[in-house]
């Protein structure tokens, strides 16, 4: 929630025998705090955490208390402080409180001034406190190349977040624009203006991806983005929500393919590096709510740009549809229209509602798995193209807070790589207000709080929800890993998978209901056993068994 934080100064005028004597209202005190990174609130172990707060309206030259409590992500105190604060001539002051970073996870600092004045709320944070976190440092990481980056993630991204990508571990990134912004009006001007760029020395279109960076990271070109141009739409097709997304016309299926190979063509020569490009042919395109038109005029979007990409890029991968994963209808349509011809690639939105285990994911996932190998003959890579929890309560994919948040997001993407996907893309980095700010029944999406409500997506400003470190955890050990498989021999609702990495076995374990004892075979002596935001120690197994104790959040055992 947002609060337009404004400091009102009122005064009333009182009648005195042979005078007027006016008052005035004293201001009303406000306590904000921001860390010393304040753009993120991300650090690596090592780097020292200060929390600058600025209290005001305060009582000029006169003292208070500041009360700080910091706890973890599941609400217990780890530290503590009580600090005397002197009000200036202003009635302003400037406490600094060296916080506790020791740890990887997440922290959240709750302070309150000692008449009760707490934390005034910021963007989407809620009132009451500050948050940062401390993640791997990214020169510990290994960059196990396109063929082994397992984690993406969309969207919103700024400059002013920093090195943000390499704190999550986020390798992969949607990169649009598609056909309708490329080739608004006519056939053949997107291949037109690239030819005009390369002879310029210039990449179009220009991709947030980046294989040269310091971090480097590979695009998914998206070659439809919910939308295509009107003049390739049959008119009168579109959807109430999709207006511009209906079967193609004549000049459509004429146009198509001549875009989508400029396009691959384009993208093989800005990325050559990479071992193959996935390209996503449509958007979201559910019928009848978001395509206004047959399985069979769906099918055609890939069936005329399916060799046509291929002769534009001899390493891409052609994968769609990109519609939801639990109701295998929709694609049992798709498969009965030929669909299996024209892609290499399934990529999904695998949102279910939360719990993730409790909603249908695994059952979901292998249906479609089943389905994709029989329409095909053979098996095909799966993508996860979006999916997130909200940390609020509104609409189907509310997790209610921000810990259940983090918990969903975290367990949704190990069972989908642990079933077997080739990589996932999580949403959304950060809040944001498809509304506005001040509109009731937000979305908040992000890992991390939005905190410039005058931003309504790609914010400069952010701090994070336990979410962030979580994955950067997870991101940390499950990258460049193949999956062997789900775990067997447990009970009730206990979950795992099994995950290998250059020799090594790497587990993850968890109880999504409760607190439970699992016992894992395993072929050493000791395994390191990791929390769910990246801490470490080393247990003793007995007789080739390691005992370990599991709840809801996730464990990485490393053997």
């Amino acid at each position: 929630m947002h609060f337009s934080l404004s400091k009102y100064f009122g005064s009333v005028m009182m009648a005195a025998p042979l005078m007027f004597l006016a008052t005035h209202a004293a201001a009303t005190p406000a306590l904000s705090a921001m860390t010393n990174s304040p753009n993120t609130s991300t650090f690596v172990l090592g780097q020292s955490v200060t929390l600058n707060f600025h209290a005001s309206g305060l009582t000029p030259n006169k003292g208070t208390t500041l009360h700080i409590k910091v706890k973890e992500a599941f609400g217990y105190e780890i530290a503590s402080a009580s600090i005397l604060v002197l009000a200036d001539a202003a009635g302003q002051a400037y406490p600094v409180y060296h916080a506790p970073a020791n740890r990887y996870g997440y922290y959240r600092v709750e302070a309150t001034l000692s008449d009760g004045t707490t934390i005034t709320s910021l963007g989407s944070r809620p009132k009451g406190f500050v948050t940062y976190a401390v993640v791997a440092d990214p020169d510990t990481r290994t960059n196990y190349g396109d063929a082994g980056s397992r984690f993406g993630m969309l969207g919103g991204f700024s400059p002013a977040m920093g090195p943000i990508l390499s704190y999550l571990g986020v390798r992969y990134l949607m990169s649009g624009p598609g056909w309708d912004s490329l080739e608004p009006n006519s056939a053949g001007q997107f291949a037109y203006a690239l030819s005009e760029a390369v002879a310029n020395g210039l990449n179009y279109p220009t991709s947030i991806a980046n294989n040269h960076a310091t971090w480097p990271t590979y695009g998914i070109p998206l070659i439809t983005t919910a939308g295509i141009p009107g003049w390739a739409m049959q008119p009168g097709t579109g959807t109430a929500l999709r207006p511009n997304m209906g079967p193609l016309s004549f000049a459509g299926v004429q146009g198509f393919p001549e875009f989508a190979k400029a396009r691959a063509s384009g993208f093989a020569a800005d990325y050559s590096a990479q071992s193959r490009h996935y390209y996503q042919i449509t958007w979201e395109p559910a019928i009848p709510v978001l395509f206004g038109g047959t399985p069979e005029e769906l099918v055609q979007y890939f069936q005329v740009t399916y060799s046509a990409i291929h002769q534009g890029d001899p390493k891409a991968v052609v994968m769609g549809p990109t519609v939801f994963p639990i109701d295998p209808r929709p694609m049992q349509q798709l498969w009965s229209a030929g669909l299996a011809k024209y892609i290499d690639a399934v990529s999904f939105h695998p949102y279910v509602k939360y719990p993730p285990e409790e909603n249908g994911l695994v059952g979901g996932i292998r249906t479609q798995m089943k389905l994709a190998t029989a329409a095909k003959g053979h098996s095909m890579a799966f993508v996860g193209t979006e999916h997130g929890y909200s940390s609020g309560t509104n609409g189907s994919y509310g997790a209610g807070n921000d810990l259940n948040q983090a918990l969903a997001d975290v367990r949704s993407t190990i069972i989908l790589l642990g079933e077997g996907f080739k990589l996932d893309c999580a949403f959304y980095i950060a809040d944001y207000y498809a509304q506005g700010a001040n509109t009731p029944g937000k979305d908040y999406f992000g890992y991390y709080w939005n905190l410039n409500p005058k931003i309504n997506y790609g914010t400069d400003k952010m701090g994070p929800k336990p979410a962030a470190p979580a994955y950067a955890a997870m991101t940390y050990w499950l990258d460049g890993t193949t999956t062997v498989g789900p775990l067997a021999n447990l009970s009730g609702t206990q979950l795992g998978y099994r995950f290998t990495r250059s020799g090594k076995t790497i587990l993850t374990v968890w109880d999504y209901k409760a607190n439970t004892t699992m016992s894992v075979p395993v072929s050493a002596p000791s395994a390191k056993v990791c929390d769910w935001m990246g801490n470490c120690k080393t247990e003793t197994s007995n007789a080739g068994t390691l005992t370990l104790k599991v709840g809801i959040a996730p464990l990485y055992v490393i053997i």
